[in-house]
């Protein structure tokens, strides 16, 4: 444990040392590493931390890494090679194509179920008030070090599904599998919800109406998600909230639905409206900002339909008129709706506009 110790305090340093990680990496991430560490090197692996990660992307290697190295050596005794990365991404990519998170949960399901036994098996259970998200990895022989690696399992899952929701996924109750813990601790701390630790499986409780949450993020925001997945739970809270903000603010200009006010984001989120307000102060931005760059990228993906006439592209946004929205844009960008759409329209630039530039953010 020592050599644990001391990889917990490197991280906790870099922490110190580095603002967009401080408070996170240490009083989240810290006890997770101490049980990363003594896992591997009950298995013979005495690899030290020799640079200590700077930032969430570095973290990210580090844990990525370490969750590896412990699959490896698991997979020795099970004959089978684990899930590559590669494959993680395409599993993710499939449940962005969903619409709702019931679908996703689904696709995830039928693509583990193409890999099977290396990706497990995905489940979903719903009675008349909660649903329960099932992860069984179909070892044939439980340890320590295979229950902490299915357990960030069930966490990556977790992360998923509240990305592609664009908020916080409320849990009820998480079972982290048949091998009893004295200290729960680190997956309190990963889940914020209750952890039962010595039961049946792995498994996600929460409650039934989150299945129809629509998924709202874009294929363009994807590549963002991933590289630091599934660690981005331990970047700012304020700009995670910036981010879940500025994707429901575009999956509803998207859907043609009205936008939502600042009560009723902070409502969805489980927010009060002054702790709303704050957090996307923190992180250097609020509501109005937001909201007009999810106007602005929603006017430019509009704009480049050479189709839309300017009068019903105002009119689709919400718009007064269409002279309210020329307003509006030449304040962006500097120009009239129609000017730029000469610019950009029907060239490689609009194709770099209509892709390049992320609605909302």
């Amino acid at each position: 444990m020592a050599r644990a110790g001391r990889n917990s305090r490197r991280v906790e340093s870099a922490a110190k040392s580095h603002p967009g990680q401080r408070g996170l990496a240490t009083d989240t991430f810290a006890p997770l590493v101490d049980l990363l560490a003594a896992e591997l090197k009950r298995s013979g692996d005495v690899a030290d931390l020799r640079d200590p990660p700077k930032s969430l992307a570095q973290f990210t290697a580090w844990y990525l890494s370490t969750i590896q190295r412990l699959e490896a050596r698991l997979s020795e005794a099970q004959r089978h090679r684990p899930m590559a990365r590669s494959e993680v991404e395409l599993q993710c990519r499939l449940a962005l194509s969903a619409g709702t998170l019931e679908e996703a949960v689904q696709l995830c399901a039928q693509f583990a179920a193409l890999l099977s036994p290396r990706a497990g098996r995905i489940g979903l259970d719903v009675d008349s008030q909660r649903a329960t998200f099932r992860l069984d990895s179909l070892r044939p022989r439980v340890t320590s070090a295979s229950s902490l690696v299915d357990i960030t399992g069930l966490f990556a899952y977790f992360q998923l599904l509240q990305w592609l929701a664009g908020r916080k996924l409320p849990l009820q109750r998480v079972r982290i599998g048949p091998v009893r813990r004295e200290d729960v601790l680190p997956f309190l701390r990963l889940f914020q919800a209750p952890v039962l630790a010595g039961g049946e499986g792995y498994a996600l409780d929460f409650p039934l109406e989150a299945l129809a949450l629509p998924v709202v993020r874009t294929p363009a925001e994807f590549p963002a998600f991933f590289t630091n997945f599934p660690c981005d739970v331990f970047g700012p809270r304020g700009r995670a909230l910036a981010e879940q903000v500025s994707a429901l603010l575009a999956a509803a200009l998207r859907q043609g639905a009205a936008l939502p006010s600042q009560a009723q984001l902070a409502g969805g989120l489980g927010l009060s409206l002054s702790t709303f307000r704050q957090r996307l102060h923190a992180a250097g931005t609020g509501y109005r900002a937001l909201r007009e760059e999810a106007l602005r990228g929603a006017a430019r993906r509009a704009l480049l339909q050479a189709d839309a006439s300017v009068g019903d592209i105002s009119q689709q946004l919400g718009f007064a008129d269409a002279a309210t929205f020329r307003r509006a844009f030449r304040r962006w960008e500097g120009v009239t709706p129609g000017a730029w759409r000469t610019q950009h329209i029907g060239g490689s630039t609009a194709a770099g506009s209509g892709s390049g530039h992320p609605a909302g953010q």
